[in-house]
């Protein structure tokens, strides 16, 4: 290898070293704290001085991520969960052919179902010239507004896109199988046809763990890919019209009377304002609508129906209060896990809930499928906006803890290219 080479190789890798880095399992709890400890802890107590609009809910967040983050720290240091690997168990087999031809026949048929009785597709009404308002009701329309039998279509979705299908393409490129392009090509274009800004991170991510880890190779660097998933958010976002209002409110950035001004500021202050002003708003709609009386579970629907307890939708009451709720009354603004935790079992289920997080990163970090081990970004990003116990049950993660947990994907010499 000539000089030249040898210094080109050099420069290549350490321009991506950070992102392999920053996309290990390994450091996936870590990273977690750090985001959580930024986000929830670091900035509301900057707020709580700064801000005349703060109030003692931004405090009472920051003690909260704070003591949440000890937890984890505490479950993903926990070694209970290592001997499931020790590769001495004994697994139920399941071909990954057969694997992959029930997820994708059924989530084929779903996709193609949603799109023919959608009232229209929002991606197509944006692409047409449709206003922000518009498109915010077509998206609604699109699955959370449904009714009859077509109410379960939210949940089929979630289930199928939350873990499932991602865990099933991260094995497709992992084995090089046939198709795993069209297979991707086909899910990004179902998240882009109801203009749910990160809703391709499903796919994206998990490939990007793949291949920043060296574990895929493919033509796309990781460098490559990283600007694919930031061109496809910043143009999901402008075709949405995000962005595009004239700011009249001349509100603080860290208020959700802010405008934003340009596809890149909105998605700014979607990723760092709307999530810490969301779990502040949680709070406040806890200790101001309910008296801060726990929950005990109802904020579930898997929950309360097992125990028989009215539902709470405390992410559409919230919602509400923030910007007042939407023509098909579906709005709803999702918080971080940590508040979930508190409004429905206190201070003890914020522990509870951040060590069986920590727990399940730990698992991510020693499992031996390198296909479920690239499901981290997600997992991690579902609790940065979030509940725990929708993120597990409604978005397929304990189907896919059940599959690492108990299950061997065969692979066959006929599954590669």
């Amino acid at each position: 290898m000539t000089i030249t080479a040898m210094r080109k190789n050099s420069l290549q890798t350490s321009g991506w070293s950070w992102l392999k880095a920053l996309t290990s399992p390994r450091t996936g709890a870590v990273i977690l704290c750090v985001v959580l400890l930024v986000e929830y802890a670091i900035l509301p107590l900057v707020l709580s001085v700064f801000m005349h609009e703060a109030d003692s809910t931004f405090v009472t967040l920051a003690a909260l991520a704070i003591f949440s983050i000890i937890a984890i720290a505490m479950g993903s240091t926990f070694p209970f969960i290592d001997p499931w690997f020790d590769g001495r168990r004994t697994r139920l087999v399941i071909s990954l052919r057969t694997l992959n031809l029930f997820l994708w026949s059924f989530f084929v048929l779903f996709v193609f179902v949603a799109w023919f009785t959608a009232p229209q597709i929002p991606l197509v009404a944006a692409l047409t010239g449709a206003d922000p308002a518009t498109i915010a009701m077509l998206r609604e329309l699109f699955l959370k507004a449904r009714e009859g039998w077509q109410g379960s279509f939210v949940y089929v979705n979630a289930i199928l896109t939350g873990a499932l299908i991602p865990y099933s393409l991260a094995l497709m490129f992992l084995h090089g199988m046939r198709g795993r392009w069209i297979a991707l090509g086909f899910f990004l274009v179902y998240s882009l046809s109801f203009v749910e800004k990160a809703f391709f991170l499903k796919a994206m991510l998990p490939l990007l763990v793949l291949v920043a880890q060296g574990r895929v190779s493919t033509r796309l660097s990781p460098q490559k890919l990283l600007l694919i998933i930031v061109g496809l958010l910043f143009f999901i976002t402008f075709v949405s019209g995000s962005g595009s209002y004239e700011d009249i409110t001349g509100a603080s950035f860290f208020s959700v009377r802010f405008v934003p001004q340009g596809v890149a500021q909105h998605i700014v202050w979607r990723l760092v304002a709307i999530p810490l002003l969301t779990a502040i708003d949680t709070i406040r709609v806890f200790y101001e609508q309910f008296d801060a009386q726990p929950f005990f579970g109802a904020t579930s629907s898997f929950l309360s129906r097992v125990f028989s307890m009215e539902r709470i939708e405390l992410e559409r009451l919230v919602f509400a209060a923030q910007w007042g709720q939407n023509i098909t009354g579906t709005g709803s603004s999702n918080s971080v896990y940590i508040t979930e935790a508190f409004v429905n079992f206190g201070w003890l289920g914020v522990f509870v809930f951040s060590f069986v997080t920590g727990l399940l990163m730990r698992l991510f970090a020693v499992s031996r499928d390198d296909a479920f081990r690239a499901q981290w970004p997600l997992f991690a990003l579902g609790l940065y906006s979030a509940g725990l116990i929708g993120l597990l049950l409604s978005n397929g993660f304990a189907l896919l803890l059940g599959i690492a947990l108990f299950i061997r994907i065969r692979v066959g010499v006929s599954d590669s290219r």
